[in-house]
């Protein structure tokens, strides 16, 4: 049987589409990705790739081959999780991403737990915004927690919440009914944004004529739009005082805006227990 990091290299490129960005992913070479497809297909006989296309496409021999690949690998990992089990062996990191807008303190009766019960294991909690699902698929994170208003294949995903993120704006703004307020009313203040940790991840619910602010957490995002600089979307629990008393009013010109919370994995990836208490914690 040739080697399963050649295997792993031919999935990897399945998984993001190109050899390019599966050197980039595994941290090899581009060359050193192109002799494990080389490796595989020359030792099982099997063209896996059609190389005319500007991308690679898997080719009808290709297409069932990955799937036996993925299973295989899949075994060789659960084999893997097995061994450290059966030697008793937790993770000696685990890192958790964790987006902005998921609230803190649902998270603290996990944590206490796994620090009484995994005192050995070091826990990395990454704060990220906007970028929940690509730290996951770039394995910067074992588990991770954000908003998904779509799932990919590659993701294993566990729904534990719901999240209502309101519009909001600075009643010192508001000079007609709030019903009325149009897009072209908003547009006359700045729109407040949390910038991405991901660079690479597009602006969303932006208004297109309006003036932007950027700033880098939620609290200098919810300070400003209570100052009446601008106005943007904050999630409910976390603006419910200002709204309550009447400092920020909710606005419905751009529409609501509810997002499912997922606790996630990746589907190709196994827990370990440290892992495993994570994911059982919120069925």
């Amino acid at each position: 049987m040739t080697n399963l990091d050649h295997l792993n290299v031919v999935s990897t490129i399945c998984d993001v589409g190109s050899f390019q960005l599966a050197s980039e992913k595994l941290n090899k070479a581009r060359s050193a990705v192109s002799y494990s497809v080389k490796q595989v297909e020359e030792f099982y006989q099997i063209q896996i790739f059609d190389r005319s296309k500007y991308r690679p496409e898997l080719t009808a021999d290709g297409k069932i081959l990955l799937v036996q690949i993925r299973y295989l690998l899949k075994q060789a990992q659960n084999f893997e999780d097995f061994v450290h089990e059966l030697k008793g062996e937790n993770e000696v990191e685990l890192r958790l991403g964790v987006s902005s807008h998921f609230p803190l303190e649902k998270l603290t009766g996990l944590l206490k737990s796994l620090k009484a019960d995994f005192p050995t294991t070091t826990i990395h909690l990454e704060m990220e915004i906007a970028s929940g699902e690509r730290i996951l698929q770039e394995e910067k994170v074992d588990i991770a927690i954000f908003g998904a208003p779509s799932q990919s294949v590659f993701i294993d995903y566990q729904q534990i919440d719901s999240m209502n993120v309101p519009l909001v704006i600075s009643s010192d703004l508001i000079e007609n009914d709030p019903a009325k307020i149009s897009e072209t009313d908003l547009a006359r203040h700045p729109q407040v944004i949390v910038k991405s940790t991901d660079e690479k991840s597009p602006d969303v619910g932006i208004l297109d004529d309006a003036l932007k602010w950027y700033v880098t957490d939620l609290h200098a995002k919810k300070a400003l739009i209570c100052a009446g600089l601008g106005w943007g979307r904050l999630p409910h629990h976390f603006a419910e005082p200002e709204i309550s008393n009447g400092k920020l009013v909710v606005l419905s010109t751009l529409g609501d805006l509810s997002l499912p919370i997922y606790l996630t994995k990746l589907a190709n990836r196994s827990l370990g227990p440290v892992g495993k208490r994570i994911w059982e914690y919120f069925l």
